[in-house]
This record gives structure tokens, C-alpha cells and sequence, in this order.
């Protein structure tokens, strides 16, 4: 009964309900691999047990399908921004450009002209995923405002997405190369009784003249710094990494070698390495944060000196670009920033003016390729004690003297550059204007001449007003430095503008242009002596040696080899042995630049040897450098060389040739020539081995080159 009731119950069920029962479906049902062959990615063949479980003798478990996705139903408020992106888009994109509008010649450009930001909004700052960005198109901003509004909806829908970290940019290494591939950085930091000693050593040497960062905010961070690297945030690591760097710059090499108890060398290869991991790490082209910026002008600032400054010029332009891309060349008052936020970021924009100001004249450039529309306002005058990031109300200068002394100083400098566009040119133009005869031109205008030295004139009351308010002799080493530094810069300038026949010199050792040339190249060492000996007992050397120009010092070795007697000859001999004490690294002829060098010198010695025995019968004491530079010289083939050509110009032997230029009116610019760009070969091929100088790798910080 039971058993022929069952089928008799089954058979009846669908024709008495046939609404119950589920539609008939052709579509065969999809049998998955099993588990264990999805595990080891090998074929299955479906079959349960499947063939692979039953040889390994192991349970074959079938897999169950992942759960079908819920299907998002359309967002009513997305659709609608969507739209309005479409409409915005249409707008901008139909937009006609107004054709009564003329673009001006380059030369009808004022030096800097503000009517622009008058009607010109301030901009905004978008806010992404840690990162800043600047724009001032006002219909992008409001195109940017609804697609960030409808990532919002995405992402608070979409609860599925899991947010990583930075991802390293791949085009981070054109500009630092590839770092170390086989060092972690980890291994780079410093031990921790070394990150307290270069911490401090950094704020006594190099934060009073750079101020870019703010010690107290920083200052806490050094507790896990000590412990290493592991816990600290990755921004944070790569501004510590550029301090370290920094730190070892500011040291000499015995210094370092007490300190760190290893070379000076291998403390700034070490230190260069792990700033250009940590920000390539932090994919620093595209993370737009300050504290990275930090990292970078400071890592920028390190290589004063000691790489090719032409590189490095280039290289502040991509910081000028993310700078101008984080809209820091606007005034944070003007985009509603926070006190705090705004005065750091005018501290940081008017240091990347004036490192660039200054990469700009030693690269020839006669005008800094700044941003025209930018407003950002100088620094306050005020202690990193005065500013906090909490502070609710604009900051106002403080009375008397301040820390930022040297920097407010330096800042107007730049201004005075930034506004006076061609200055340098005219300085040289008009050393050489007593020399013009009616054939050759009338040389530059009187007229442009007295208006350069008036505001030159203002520059320098400019910047005795600002000693005058808020800079005390007694208050410690930087305000005695910012005095030196407002001396230096008028009398260098000055020295420049002043006429040739207006000069104690003219008539006498100064009758022609290349005489006056070498006048030049002469007191621009002395005042290099001068900020050699104001500096070395307070700490701030290395600021002084990384201003030296290597090409004016062999302009005037190679004119030694022709000139033999004279006050200025003696002053040039004095200044040969000036530069060799402070900067022992010339004699490190492995480099190529440093063996020509040698070359000039040693020559030259040997015309002043003959020279003074045959005026006095004996031959004069042999200098120190002399007798280095010839042990280092691998061979006596260099000594036998002939006599540099006169007048040695580096960089431009042939232009007069193609330009009908004489050879010698491009001495004059000594102070723009690049001697790296000659083929030092002429020399012979004795010198092997050795870099010549840092290049920048595929095009940033990579491995030396030979020159």
C-alpha cells in the first residue's frame, strides 16, 4: 500500500497545483572544479570524487558557487550630478575665446604686475584621499566639485572596496632613479644615538637660515625615530631622511667622521638614498602633501654644491610645478586656510623662490621662470614658539628680534630678484661699457643704467630696514650672520655696477676688458674668503662653500698662466691657496674637472717660478697645493701639457667663431659658464676612473658618470 501509494501522491502533486511548481529551465546547470583542484589549479574533470582526489586519496568536496552580487539600483542623485557634469562640460567646451584679446610681447611684460589677481579668483584647494590640489578654473572647480560629490555616493554604496596605500609612482625615477634596489630602508636610518646628534645639529646649523619646517610640531615624532623608522608615517620618514641629509651637509669631514664614525661620503650616500626611497615610495609626483614638499626643498637645498647646478635647476622646477599644483603660490588667507597652515606654506614657497633665484643666475638664466600670477605673501616676522597649528586668528609680526631674521632678509633679496627681471645682465653689460667703442655699439642706455643702481640703492634700504626692526647683533650667531649677508650682497652688487674708470684699478692693471674680467673673478673669491672666515665659527660654513662657483675659480687659474706680476696676480695667488683649504675636495683628481683644474694650476706655477727667479734670483717656496696636486696627478704626462689656451672661457671656446663675437667679450659672463660642458679630453686620456661630478641618473639623483 505504502509503495503504491508514493507514486500515485507524486504523479498527482503537479497536475492538482501546477502553479507551484518552478518553470522548466534549458539552460544545463554549471558544475564547478572541486576544491582541491581550484587549490592546486589543475584540471578537474567534474566528476565526484573527481579523478585527482581519488589518487592522492583525499576527500573530494565540491565548490559552491560565490553568492550572486546585488544588483544596484539606480542612484536618483547621481544620475542628476551626472547630468550636470554632461551639461558643465558642454558649456566649457563651447566656450569662445574673446578675439579682441592680444597677447603681449615678452618684452612689454611688467617685472610684476599684479592687475591680474585683482579680478582674478583666489582658487580652491581640493582636498583627495591626503592629498592637496590647486585650482583656479572656476568652471573645473564646480566640475570637480560633482564628480567628487559622486564618488561620495559611490563609495558610501560600495561597501565592498578595500582603500590600500599609496601606490609608488612609475615615473618617480626619471627624477631620483632607482634608489638602492638592494638596500631596504630600513637599513639606511640612522642608529639612535645618531638621529638625536643630527637632529640637533640641524637645528643649529641649518633651520635658522632655511626655516622650513616648524620644530615643535616636528619635535615630538623623534621619540619614535630613535626606536627606527617602522612606526613613524611615511611623510614624516622622508623629512627626517632629508634633515639627516641635511644634518651631514653642514658637517666637515672630521666632524663626521667623530660624530658618525664613518665618511662624510658615506653619510650623504647613505642619508641621499633614503630620502629618494622614501619619496619614491611616496610617489611624491602625485601625492601632493606639505610635509613631502618639505622633504624635497630640503633634499633640493643638499645639493648645493655638490651636483651639476644646471641638473638641479631643472629639478626645482618640478618642485615649483607640484608647489604651483598644491596652490601655494596663492596666499592661504586668500583660500580660507587655517593661520598655521597658511604662514608654513608662505615659510616653504618664498625658500623654493630664492633656491630657485639662485639655480637660475648659475645657470645663466638672467630671469627665475616663476609663476607670473602668484601672491603668496612673505613670512611673518615670528619664533616657531609664537605659531601653532590650533590658532584661530591671523598671526601678527612680532616686535623686535626673531629666529626668522636671516630668511626675511634672503626672502627680500629674492623679491628684489623676482622683480627685477635682467638685473644681472645689466650689471655685466655695464662692466664691459667702458670698453664699447662706436663700432661695437653704444653699449646699454645711461638712463637704464642709473635706474638699475636706484633700485639697487632701494634694495639695500630695503634690507637695512629690515636689520633695523628686527635684527640685535647680541641675540646669537644667525643675526650676526644676517648682518655679514646684507654687507655681502650690496658691495658684491655694487662692486658690479660701478664703472670700470670709477674704480681704484682703472688706468693701471685695468686697461682692457679681459683686464677687468679678471678684476672681477678676483674680488668675487675674496668675497667668498670674506664669507668663508665671517661663517666658520658660527656653524654656518657650509652655506658659504655651497656658493662656490667652480668655473670663475679656473677662469682665473687659466688667466695665471698668463699674468705674472701685478697687485691683482698676488691677489689671485692668494685666493688659489684660499680655495684649496676650504675645499680639499679639488684635489681629488680622479674627477676630471679637478685634474684640468690641476693642469691650470700647476702651469701657472711653473710661469711664477720663472717669473720670481728671474727677477730675485730664487726660486719661491713650493705652496701645500702645489705639492698635492702633483703627487695626485696619476702621471707627468699632465705636467708636460701646453699651456691653456688665453683666455680660457669654459663652455663657449667656439661661440665667438660662429657668432663673430670676439673671444674675449664672453669673459664677462664668466660667472654663467659651465666648465663641465668642456671636453676635458683635450688633456689626454691619462685619467681613469673617477666621476666628474654627479649627474642625475635617467634624469634625477642616479649613480655618478664620468664627465
Amino acid at each position: 500500500m505504502a509503495s503504491s501509494s508514493t507514486p500515485s501522491s507524486t504523479t498527482s502533486g503537479p497536475v492538482s497545483t501546477p502553479s507551484v511548481a518552478p518553470p522548466p529551465s534549458n539552460k544545463p546547470t554549471r558544475i564547478l572544479a572541486c576544491v582541491l583542484c581550484q587549490h592546486r589549479k589543475i584540471k578537474c574533470d567534474r566528476n565526484f570524487p573527481c579523478s585527482n582526489c581519488t589518487k592522492a586519496n583525499v576527500k573530494c568536496t565540491p565548490s559552491t558557487p560565490a553568492p550572486a552580487r546585488k544588483r544596484r539600483r539606480p542612484n536618483q542623485d547621481l544620475q542628476e550630478r551626472l547630468a550636470r557634469c554632461e551639461e558643465l562640460l558642454k558649456e566649457y567646451a563651447t566656450e569662445k575665446p574673446e578675439g579682441s584679446v592680444t597677447t603681449p610681447r615678452a618684452s612689454q611684460l611688467p617685472a610684476y604686475d599684479d592687475s591680474y589677481l585683482k579680478w582674478q579668483p583666489a582658487g580652491q584647494l581640493v582636498r583627495d584621499e591626503g592629498s592637496m590640489r590647486f585650482i583656479d578654473n572656476p568652471m573645473l572647480s564646480t566640475v570637480y566639485d560633482e564628480l567628487r560629490a559622486m564618488r561620495q555616493i559611490v563609495d558610501s554604496e560600495d561597501h565592498d572596496d578595500n582603500t590600500s596605500d599609496t601606490v609608488p609612482d612609475e615615473n618617480s625615477d626619471l627624477l631620483l632613479g632607482d634608489g638602492s634596489p638592494n638596500v631596504k630602508i630600513e637599513a639606511l636610518w640612522p642608529d639612535a644615538a645618531h638621529v638625536i646628534r643630527l637632529w640637533q645639529i640641524y637645528l643649529d646649523r641649518v633651520n635658522p637660515l632655511t626655516k622650513i619646517i616648524h620644530v615643535p610640531t616636528l619635535q615630538p615624532y623623534l621619540a619614535e625615530a630613535v626606536g627606527g623608522s617602522q612606526s613613524l608615517p611615511k611623510n614624516i620618514e622622508a623629512l627626517l631622511f632629508s634633515i639627516f641629509l641635511m644634518a651631514v651637509v653642514a658637517l666637515d669631514a672630521d666632524e663626521c667622521q667623530s660624530l658618525l664614525g664613518y665618511s662624510r661620503e658615506a653619510a650623504l650616500q647613505r642619508y641621499s638614498s633614503g630620502v629618494r626611497m622614501a619619496l619614491l615610495r611616496l610617489g611624491f609626483l602625485k601625492t601632493h602633501d606639505l610635509t613631502i614638499l618639505q622633504a624635497l626643498v630640503i633634499y633640493l637645498i643638499s645639493l648645493q654644491g655638490r651636483y651639476n647646478r644646471h641638473a638641479a635647476w631643472i629639478l626645482n622646477g618640478v618642485v615649483i610645478r607640484i608647489a604651483q599644483k598644491m596652490g601655494m603660490h596663492r596666499d592661504g588667507e586668500a583660500l580660507g586656510l587655517p593661520p598655521f597652515e597658511a604662514e608654513m606654506r608662505r615659510r616653504l614657497w618664498w625658500q623654493i623662490i630664492m633656491v630657485d633665484s639662485k639655480y637660475a643666475i648659475f645657470s645663466g638664466l638672467s630671469h627665475s621662470l616663476l609663476p607670473r600670477n602668484w601672491d603668496t605673501k612673505p613670512p611673518k616676522n615670528l619664533n616657531d614658539a609664537d605659531i601653532f597649528p590650533s590658532a584661530t586668528e591671523p598671526f601678527q609680526d612680532r616686535e623686535g628680534p626673531t629666529e626668522m631674521i636671516f630668511c626675511l632678509l634672503i626672502y627680500a633679496f629674492a623679491k628684489f630678484l623676482v622683480e627685477t627681471p635682467g638685473f644681472d645682465t645689466m650689471f655685466l653689460l655695464t662692466s664691459q661699457s667702458e670698453f664699447v667703442t662706436d663700432r661695437d655699439g653704444s653699449g646699454p642706455p645711461e638712463q637704464e643704467m642709473m635706474e638699475y643702481r636706484r633700485t639697487v640703492e632701494n634694495m639695500g634700504n630695503n634690507l637695512l630696514s629690515i636689520l633695523d626692526k628686527y635684527c640685535d647683533p647680541l641675540a646669537g650667531p644667525v643675526h650676526q650672520m644676517a648682518i655679514n649677508m646684507r654687507t655681502h650682497i650690496i658691495d658684491k652688487i655694487m662692486e658690479l655696477i660701478t664703472p670700470a674708470k670709477h674704480q681704484p684699478e682703472w688706468g693701471g692693471e685695468v686697461r682692457t676688458l679681459k683686464d677687468n674680467t679678471f678684476k672681477i673673478a678676483v674680488c668675487t673669491l675674496e668675497h667668498n674668503e670674506a664669507n668663508y672666515m665671517s661663517t666658520k665659527d658660527k656653524g654656518f660654513m657650509w652655506f658659504s662653500l655651497a656658493h662656490f662657483q667652480i668655473d670663475i675659480f679656473m677662469y682665473m687659474a687659466g688667466q695665471l698662466c698668463h699674468r705674472t706680476e701685478g697687485v691683482l696676480v698676488e691677489r689671485g695667488w692668494r685666493q688659489v691657496e684660499v680655495v684649496y683649504t676650504f675645499h680639499p675636495e679639488l684635489f681629488d683628481t680622479s674627477n676630471k674637472l679637478h685634474a684640468a683644474l690641476a693642469v691650470f694650476i700647476l702651469k701657472a706655477w711653473r710661469k711664477r717660478e720663472e717669473t720670481i727667479a728671474q727677477r730675485t734670483g730664487q726660486r719661491p717656496e713650493t705652496p701645500f697645493y702645489v705639492d698635492r696636486l702633483r703627487t695626485s696627478m696619476p702621471n707627468d704626462d699632465y705636467k708636460s701639457e701646453p699651456t691653456p689656451p688665453d683666455p680660457y672661457t669654459p663652455a663657449a671656446l667656439a661661440v665667438g667663431a660662429h657668432n663673430g663675437i670676439p673671444d674675449n667679450s664672453l669673459d664677462s659672463f664668466l660667472g654663467y659658464l659651465d666648465a663641465s660642458a668642456l671636453d676635458w679630453d683635450m688633456f689626454g686620456n691619462q685619467v681613469n676612473g673617477g666621476s666628474g661630478g654627479s649627474s642625475f641618473g635617467a634624469f634625477g639623483m642616479g649613480p655618478q658618470v664620468e664627465w
